[in-house]
């Protein structure tokens, strides 16, 4: 059970996103990142007996895209659809996620070994070939999510389950940073015109802008922008969901 004084931190950054503007939002990185971990226990905890979590906020998503913005309540929802290779765990240290373990192989080089048995939502697996696409794509403008792989150079396939990533010089914090560079399916990208980012500032639209598929516990049932978005438990999640929740409806609530 998570003490208190979490739920009070919580309820203060429930607060600060429906008070305050998106360009602030967009600079507050610690609650940003709380933000997104509060959503996540609530979805692990869930209320007893519920099937549907229903929440309200002020700001909808503003795509579907994981590249393309860099926005907090876009951050929290699609954290559920789309992993990355690490991800905070309950205390907040990073653990495993789409990657099982990390070596240092020299200071600007490390390696990577990559889950198996893992599928996206469409059933396609999960492979290294998906992870060299999708850093690469992070790296490469339009993405608005270029700070997350800012010190990598260069993203090598070693194996089908192993990945390098060659670095511009050291960086103590790569994996928190890598916990923001969410994994897409390279075919799937390919297959639907989305090679690169939605250049969300250019008003772009793309396939991937409204359509998702990735890894996570939750599938994107649906975006109505404006109106709501509607997330589907994944039955087949390589982990174990900890709580009961089987579907999740956001309704953004503009201020008058």
């Amino acid at each position: 059970m998570r003490p208190l004084s979490f739920w009070v931190r919580c309820l203060r950054v429930i607060s600060f996103t429906i008070h305050d503007h998106e360009e602030k939002l967009m600079n507050h990185r610690p609650n940003f990142k709380l933000g997104a971990l509060c959503l996540a226990a609530l979805l692990a905890t869930g209320a007893a007996g519920a099937a549907t979590m229903r929440w309200a906020g002020a700001n909808d998503i503003l795509t579907v895209d994981p590249h393309a913005q860099n926005h907090q309540t876009t951050h929290a929802f699609l954290q559920q659809v789309y992993e990355s290779l690490v991800r905070y765990d309950k205390a907040y240290k990073i653990e495993p996620a789409l990657a099982t373990k990390w070596t240092q192989v020299s200071p600007t080089q490390i390696r990577f070994e990559l889950r198996k048995g893992v599928k996206f939502h469409d059933g396609a697996p999960f492979t290294a070939d998906d992870v060299v696409f999708s850093l690469t794509r992070a790296m490469t403008p339009p993405s608005n999510m270029q700070s997350a792989v800012q010190s990598v150079k260069e993203v090598k396939k070693v194996d089908d389950h192993t990945v390098d990533l060659i670095l511009k010089g050291p960086n103590p914090i790569l994996l928190r940073e890598l916990t923001e560079a969410r994994i897409m399916n390279k075919a799937w990208a390919e297959k639907n015109n989305s090679l690169k980012s939605q250049d969300y500032a250019a008003k772009e639209e793309n396939f991937a802008a409204r359509n998702a598929n990735g890894t996570g516990p939750f599938i994107m049932g649906g975006w109505q922008p404006d109106v709501k978005v509607t997330l589907k438990k994944n039955p087949n999640w390589w982990d174990k969901p900890t709580g009961n929740i089987d579907e999740v409806v956001f309704t953004p609530i503009k201020s008058a």
